[in-house]
């Protein structure tokens, strides 16, 4: 299956920067090696195992046993993970960028990323961040729990912060997705804290490195500089980890 992965990529992703983890990431051999496999579909899944190996007698997930065990459904569709694996993963993506932007901000963070914790609500007299926060609405709206917030007091401003570690194939998708499901929470947001604008910004990062043309324009609207390759290592890690676990059981 040698060449499937990239061509499988959308026209959306950047072909150069998907890249960059291979060059700048840092990841151990054996970590790249398990990761460059699964993006060829070379693990023992036992979608592989039954129709390339004739050595199983099912398909389906080891996990679920209700789709088709190939390496996608593992790192972003299995909803025996989704709770726990999938968030573990999606939440260190998203403490990275809470703790550059509590830089940006001068509020408190911890010395290093991976050992910040982010609080629900940290605040100074110019800046209010939510973290997981469940947005209060004058009616019923489904989508009001946003990863983050930022709210700048004095320019009456709010930034929606969605990240989002889906498969690769996904990430164009999954970044309007995240752009139209706040939709009408950036409508309420506008009226019933006042704001003079609001806007919608999607974090997305391939469980598989894939990254969109369009993820610098959405971290410069951030006002922060996070490097792209660091993202990619924190995804990776996560889904190494899925498939370590997920594999051997």
């Amino acid at each position: 299956m040698y060449g499937q992965y990239n061509r499988d990529l959308g026209k959306e992703v950047d072909r150069e920067k998907t890249w960059w983890w291979l060059k700048k990431g840092d990841l151990k051999p054996e970590t790249e090696a398990l990761l460059c496999a699964a993006q060829e579909q070379a693990l023992r899944t036992n979608y592989v195992k039954f129709h390339i190996d004739r050595t199983v007698e099912s398909p389906l997930c080891r996990l679920c046993g209700e789709k088709e065990e190939h390496i996608t459904h593992l790192i972003s569709e299995c909803k025996k993970l989704a709770q726990k694996e999938y968030k573990r993963r999606h939440d260190n993506v998203a403490r990275i960028v809470h703790w550059k932007l509590c830089g940006l901000y001068q509020l408190e963070k911890a010395e290093e990323w991976y050992e910040h914790q982010p609080n629900g609500v940290i605040e100074s007299d110019n800046v209010k961040i939510l973290w997981d926060f469940n947005i209060q609405c004058d009616h019923v709206i489904e989508c009001r729990r946003p990863d983050i917030v930022v709210v700048l007091k004095k320019e009456k401003e709010c930034k929606i912060i969605d990240i989002a570690v889906p498969g690769d194939c996904r990430i164009g998708i999954k970044e309007t997705e995240n752009v139209e499901k706040y939709e009408e929470l950036k409508r309420e947001i506008r009226k019933i804290w006042a704001m003079k604008k609001v806007e919608v910004i999607p974090i997305v990062v391939g469980a598989l490195g894939a990254v969109s043309n369009k993820l610098d324009k959405w971290i410069e609207k951030l006002g922060i500089h996070i490097r792209i390759e660091l993202l990619q290592k924190t995804a990776f890690l996560g889904t190494a980890r899925i498939l370590r676990r997920s594999l051997e059981s």
